[in-house]
């Protein structure tokens, strides 16, 4: 009996986040980002509401270590997300997801275009959007190199070549930016493509401080122009100092976090 109580909560619980989630966006309109708690791939999509001012609401999911078994081996445990992740009602379920209204998206760059598109800030030609396209695959590379460090046991053998490879890559990223004269990635204006790569940049400062009290951007005098005009945004700055934003850079199981 006590068996059958569980498995009707379980399913009425489950029932409930159906529902929930088939109900629209947030209260008011709101589009809801679902994520981990973290910055990670989410804080583009962050950066892009808020500088749009596009009302939203965020649900967060925890990774913690947990002990397992009579050994008491620690175990990070992502319950909070997997526990639903097949219960949302998602064509390709991952994080992070966005719902808006009834549409419901997950892969990170699908939701940014998406987003940029819905505000005015995916480009204004196909030149322009072809570039953010370009953009963004540079940055996919990138982190890629960082975030395998980053999660690495190595990290401390890691971290320095690691800063030169992305000492290399920021070098290409400033003389890209020289030849703009708006001071951004693309176009005349901030593009989505611009809120991500100074998400990345703030994230290698840090990076760069484990190995030297050198800022990484020291010797990229457009990239630091570039990266002080979207950290000093009002609307950025204004972010930064709320209770909303997310110190963590990377997951519970990261070394470099």
């Amino acid at each position: 009996r006590r068996e059958r109580e569980r498995e009707e909560k379980r399913m009425e619980a489950k029932r409930k986040r159906e529902d929930e989630f088939a109900g629209g966006g947030g209260g008011g309109g709101k589009v809801v980002l679902g994520y981990w708690a973290i910055r990670g791939l989410g804080q583009p999509i962050r950066l892009l509401l808020e500088y749009s001012g596009t009302p939203y609401e965020e649900k967060l999911y925890h990774a913690v270590w947990k002990e397992c078994g009579a050994t008491k081996v620690k175990k990070i445990d992502r319950e909070e997300w997997f526990g639903v992740k097949y219960e949302l009602g998602l064509d390709f379920p991952n994080l992070p997801w966005l719902k808006d209204g009834d549409l419901k998206l997950t892969q990170t760059g699908a939701i940014l275009t998406y987003l940029a598109e819905k505000v005015g800030m995916n480009g204004k030609s196909a030149e322009e959007r072809a570039k953010i396209a370009m953009l963004y695959g540079l940055s996919q590379d990138v982190r890629s190199r960082y975030t395998r460090a980053a999660y690495s046991p190595d990290f401390e053998s890691m971290k320095q070549d690691l800063v030169v490879f992305l000492e290399e890559k920021l070098k290409d990223l400033d003389a890209y930016l020289k030849g703009s004269t708006s001071g951004y990635l693309v176009g005349d204006g901030v593009t989505y493509i611009d809120l991500l790569w100074y998400d990345l940049l703030d994230q290698f400062k840090l990076v760069k401080k484990e190995v030297s009290e050198v800022d990484i951007l020291k010797n990229f005098s457009f990239l630091e122009t570039f990266y002080m005009k979207i950290h000093n945004h009002p609307s950025i700055e204004k972010y930064r100092n709320s209770s909303a934003f997310i110190q963590q850079l990377n997951n519970t199981q990261a070394t470099f976090k």
